[in-house]
């Protein structure tokens, strides 16, 4: 932003800024996709469940890192606690009306908006491929979740075992116990971020430190699966409550979720193909690096960790936007993977371009959102009041923005299936 405000003269900025406004109307209002993303919007007005529950879902992430800040707060010894600043001071020099100065209320270094642009590619397709899998962390509504399904909550839990054993037979039963053991995990993950002050503070010895340092990422892991099952489900939940807006059903919301539990056993099959593929080259790595045996392999390097990391993290968003429109396509028809993915192809041959444009504006729309999300959070400061606020405040704009893309998601898909998108005039 530093950058943009030397580069640019500030009479020439907001000629600039309304130019770069009705550019995004024009392409906006003259795409192929236009309809979907109109019914998209209609969608999440006469539903907002759909941006309530992702709201509420990452809201209750940034309340539970910001609880958990004041824990390391008030825990930690005195060097190792983190910041907090009530407010900067304001400026007033019009010389800074932009950026600001590293005392003021909002600061952005030089080159932030640069440094905006180039880290945010990843997590906008992040984003879009989360549209056609799992949308939100769920973490840590998912420990909650868990503890519900272990007492069977308005008989939920019968539920998902019915449909288990109803889709897969006599391996249900296994798949049920990964399931159980999963949910376990993610009731004791909360415990795992007060267990290193818990040790020290009962003067554990050397072995409990290491038990905790070697097999806490496990634990993490198992909840991690169940955390993603949970948002997967999550999502079949909303794709069905679009669905209803579409053909203008009626329905109850806990039959809804019985339902959404019962397609969910089929979405199952995809989800853990991509369970696989995330545990083996995401969550595997990080746990073996703890252990000596494998140190060679995995090297205990925070560089190389991370350089890995958005590697893994880049080749398993494109395998999901590869793979697209088969998460949906189990959502609707119940079939086996194999022709769900037969499917697929035939649906990229058919619509390739209304696809195409759908998948341009939104990584466009993530795209800037991350862009946004990141300058604001740098001008106010992650240790700020304000900031912090930010922090609880974005969850809300993401899910509005998540939700209304979704939405236009199923619209666009039934209309392919129905026909219509073969006579829109491109």
């Amino acid at each position: 932003m530093a950058f943009l405000a030397t580069a640019v003269p500030s009479v020439q900025l907001p000629w600039l800024i309304c130019g770069a406004l009705g550019g995004y109307l024009l392409l906006l209002f003259t795409n192929p996709v236009r309809a979907s993303l109109r019914d998209g919007l209609r969608c999440i007005r006469r539903y907002p469940a759909l941006w309530v529950a992702l709201g509420v879902v990452g809201f209750a992430e940034g309340l539970f890192h910001l609880g958990l800040r004041v824990y390391y707060f008030s825990a930690l010894p005195f060097e190792e606690k983190p910041t907090f600043i009530w407010l900067r001071a304001a400026w007033k020099d019009p010389q800074f009306w932009l950026h600001g100065s590293k005392e003021s209320l909002w600061y952005l270094s030089p080159h932030a908006l640069r440094q905006a642009a180039c880290e945010s590619p990843l997590p906008a397709l992040e984003s879009v491929a989360g549209l056609f899998n799992c949308a939100v962390s769920t973490f840590p509504l998912a420990s909650l979740a868990a503890l519900l399904l272990l007492v069977n909550w308005q008989g939920h839990h019968a539920v998902m075992l019915r449909a288990l054993r109803k889709r897969f037979r006599t391996f249900g039963w296994l798949v049920y116990a990964g399931v159980i053991v999963c949910a376990l995990a993610a009731v004791a993950k909360p415990l795992l971020y007060a267990a290193p002050q818990i040790i020290v503070a009962s003067g554990g010895a050397p072995a409990a430190k290491l038990l905790w340092f070697q097999w806490g990422p496990v634990a993490e892991w198992l909840a991690f699966l169940f955390e993603y099952l949970f948002g997967v489900g999550l999502q079949t939940y909303l794709i069905l409550l679009a669905f209803t807006w579409v053909r203008g059903l009626t329905f109850t919301r806990a039959h809804l979720l019985d339902f959404a539990i019962r397609r969910g056993s089929f979405v199952l099959q995809w989800a853990l193909v991509v369970m696989l593929l995330s545990s083996a080259f995401i969550n595997v790595p990080l746990i073996l690096k703890n252990f000596p045996a494998f140190q060679a392999w995995f090297p205990d390097d925070a560089a190389l960790i991370e350089g890995r990391l958005r590697l893994a993290r880049a080749l398993l968003t494109g395998f999901l936007l590869l793979f697209s429109s088969v998460q949906i396509t189990l959502v609707f028809h119940s079939e086996a993977l194999r022709k769900a993915l037969r499917q697929h192809g035939r649906f990229l041959a058919r619509f390739a371009w209304p696809f195409g444009w759908f998948l341009i504006l939104a990584t466009l729309h993530f795209y800037l959102f991350q862009i946004a999300q990141e300058l604001v959070q740098r001008g106010l400061g992650e240790e700020t009041a304000v900031g912090l606020a930010w922090g609880l405040g974005v969850p809300w704009l993401r899910a509005l923005l998540t939700a209304w893309l979704l939405a236009a998601w199923v619209c666009l898909f039934k209309r392919c299936e129905t026909g219509e998108a073969e006579r829109i005039q491109f």
